[in-house]
C-alpha cells in the first residue's frame, strides 16, 4: 500500500524555522545534511518526517502565498495557542459543527500551519 512518506516545506532561513518548530511543538532533529544556504533537516513528528529544505534559488520554491497547508493534531491545544499568541502570532480560529476548534496561522516563512483539536486519525 502507497503510504506518506514525509512532509516537506522549503525555508529561507532555517534556524529561524528550526527554533520555531521546536520551540511550538517541541519536534527533535533527526537528521541533518547541508551546511551554509543549502541545508535540509528532518524533524519527528510522532514516528513522521517534517523535511526543511533550506535552499534559495532552488525551483522546488513555492511561490509566495498561501499554497498548501501543514495540519497538525495536538493533545495540548489550548496550551499551544497561548504558546502562540505569547508569540504574538495572528490567529484565524473556528469551531466546526461538530465541536472541534480549530486554528490557523503562518510559520516564519508565510506556510500556513492548522492546528486540530482532534485529528482525522
Amino acid at each position: 500500500m502507497t503510504s506518506v512518506d514525509h512532509i516537506g516545506l522549503y525555508v529561507k532561513d532555517m534556524e529561524k524555522s528550526l527554533k520555531f518548530y521546536q520551540e511550538v511543538f517541541g519536534f527533535p532533529i533527526t537528521e541533518r545534511v547541508g551546511s551554509g544556504d543549502n541545508v535540509r533537516v528532518n524533524l519527528d513528528i510522532d514516528g513522521e518526517i517534517l523535511e526543511l529544505i533550506q535552499r534559495p534559488g532552488s525551483p522546488g520554491n513555492p511561490p509566495e502565498g498561501n499554497w498548501c497547508h501543514l495540519a497538525l493534531y495536538v493533545p495540548d491545544y489550548d496550551v499551544k495557542i497561548e504558546k502562540l499568541e505569547s508569540m504574538g502570532k495572528e490567529l484565524r480560529q473556528l469551531t466546526l459543527d461538530t465541536g472541534v476548534r480549530l486554528c490557523f496561522f503562518m510559520d516564519p516563512d508565510g506556510h500556513s500551519v492548522e492546528l486540530m483539536e482532534k485529528g482525522f486519525k
